[in-house]
């Protein structure tokens, strides 16, 4: 059994990373005992700024130490393969942010390692972990809205290239790399498998996607419309239709603590036969020709959605996974299972084959 505190070093000083750091304060299981970056002096200044003991140049020195039971991974998604494959090998579990790789090849490379290795991977869709996802999923599999017909994901606000330089690298960056994986890993975890991809981008003169939109086909039969952007503003919401209902996570879509629902019954559900039936206008019709009368059922819909809280901070709810799997012994996850991240890894290669041929 492991000590109460699970000792977790930090592979990356940027912006995630300091962010995580505050996100473990909500999380007392976690102490993080050292810090790694490709540059000491980063890796030092972080180290100093957060109260860190150790730090030093590489995942490999990094994952090699006692005192570090556990590796979160927050450096950039090309360098994921070589700093996950280094904890993976010093027998490590491994919390990697997402994207899981630049492609499916390297993904598949790290989810073999692991399996191999009987140790822990975990791809950091915190969103899945969310209250709100949870609910729209249990609300799904509870079978009371129907069957799933399509999902419409939506997640953009603009950005620059001088704050987010690394979303604007040709080798690793872009809306769908970045913002993509939340709305093709909630489509592929609601939906299923995927067995058709259509893809389109507006590009920068570097190649890099600004904004792009996916179209998939699940074998379920089901479809999803995801638009993600790093330059434009976005509904930032995502809604599920079915037969028999909706539900809808309300902006902002990642992180989302909104959840909107309604369940119907199919018009003519109760239609026999050839039977004529005449429709005539009564007291519903009657209220809806009523403006007022429409303007307060739109700010009752309006204020109708429930609000599901994630607890003190957005990323804790994947962060306490992370620790119940280490503390159970666990090597993979029910809920973002190493499958789900292949088959996400797996759309976004074909979506950006398809972007690059375009």
């Amino acid at each position: 059994m492991m000590a109460d505190q699970i000792r977790l070093g930090i592979v990356g000083t940027g912006r995630m990373a300091s962010r995580m750091m505050q996100a473990l304060a909500t999380v007392p299981d976690f102490t993080v005992t050292a810090v790694a970056s490709g540059s000491a002096a980063r890796a030092g200044a972080f180290a100093e700024a957060f109260g860190i003991n150790a730090h030093c140049t590489s995942a490999q020195e990094l994952a090699a130490q006692a005192e570090v039971d556990a590796v979160y991974i927050c450096g950039r998604t090309g360098n994921h393969v070589t700093d996950a494959l280094a904890a993976i090998e010093a027998g490590k579990p491994v919390l990697l942010e997402k994207p899981l790789a630049t492609n499916l090849d390297d993904a598949t490379r790290l989810t073999d390692a692991a399996r191999a290795g009987n140790v822990l991977l975990l791809e950091n869709l915190w969103c899945l972990a969310l209250p709100s996802y949870r609910r729209m999923a249990e609300g799904l599999n509870s079978q009371s809205y129907g069957k799933p017909v399509q999902l419409q994901f939506s997640f953009g606000y603009p950005v620059t290239p001088e704050g987010y330089p690394s979303l604007f690298d040709s080798r690793d960056g872009g809306a769908l790399l970045d913002r993509g994986v939340y709305g093709v890993s909630l489509a592929v975890h609601l939906l299923g498998a995927v067995h058709q991809v259509q893809a389109c981008a507006q590009l920068d003169e570097s190649g890099v996607d600004l904004t792009t939109d996916l179209t998939l086909e699940h074998y379920s039969g089901a479809t999803s419309q995801i638009t993600v952007s790093l330059n434009a503003l976005m509904a930032n919401t995502a809604g599920l239709s079915c037969t028999h209902g909706f539900m809808q996570l309300g902006a902002p879509v990642v992180g989302s603590e909104s959840f909107l629902s309604q369940q119907v019954t199919p018009e003519g559900a109760s239609a026999t036969g050839d039977s004529i039936h005449v429709h005539a206008p009564g007291l519903k019709d009657r209220l809806k020709s009523n403006g007022f009368l429409r303007k307060l059922k739109r700010l009752k819909d309006a204020s109708a959605a429930q609000f599901i809280p994630h607890g003190a901070d957005q990323y804790a709810p994947m962060l306490e996974h992370f620790r119940d799997l280490i503390r159970a012994g666990r090597t993979e996850s029910t809920l973002a299972p190493l499958e789900l991240s292949l088959a996400t890894q797996d759309v976004l290669d074909q979506a950006r084959q398809q972007i690059r041929k375009g």
